[in-house]
């Protein structure tokens, strides 16, 4: 049941990171793997997903929406390992490809409209072009900084 689970959790994680590559196309790894930890906050899932929501940048999350990326750092580390292992699944099943220390979206035969992905995937695919906006706002230093996260 818990290998189920597992799969499960890199499946969701990188059905999540394929969805924000549709829209950045190629992004640096270390960003990719802000990804899983970010949209694992309800608060900020909710607020991304929002069709009206107009977040530029994770200040903007942070300022606008009062959402405390407190323990960041230890939720980024936590979900570290899922987020590796999401992308090198997605890489094998030939959805993304990894080059030069970034990942190139080549999963345009995925549907993301598919009605078995689940409600999780379906919020997550939601959120995915306003994530991926901010991310492609600033570099990754200076993301990790504004989320303290700590390497």
């Amino acid at each position: 049941m818990e290998n189920n689970s597992l799969k499960n959790n890199e499946l969701i994680s990188g059905i999540s990171i394929l969805a924000v590559l549709k829209y950045a196309y190629t992004m640096e790894i270390s960003k990719c793997l802000l990804i899983e930890p970010l949209l694992s906050y309800t608060r900020v899932l909710q607020v991304l997903k929002r069709t009206n929501s107009n977040i530029k940048s994770i200040e903007n999350l942070i300022i606008k929406e009062s959402i405390v990326f407190a323990n960041f750092s230890s939720r980024y580390q936590d979900k570290l390992l899922l987020s590796v292992n999401s992308i090198i699944l997605f890489e094998k099943l030939g959805l993304i490809k990894i080059n030069d220390g970034k990942v190139q979206f080549t999963g345009e035969k995925f549907n993301f409209s598919n009605p078995t992905l689940g409600g999780k995937a379906k919020d997550r695919i939601a959120a995915a072009k306003r994530l991926a906006d901010i991310l492609m706002k600033g570099d990754a230093s200076e993301l990790y900084l504004s989320l303290r996260v700590e390497i």
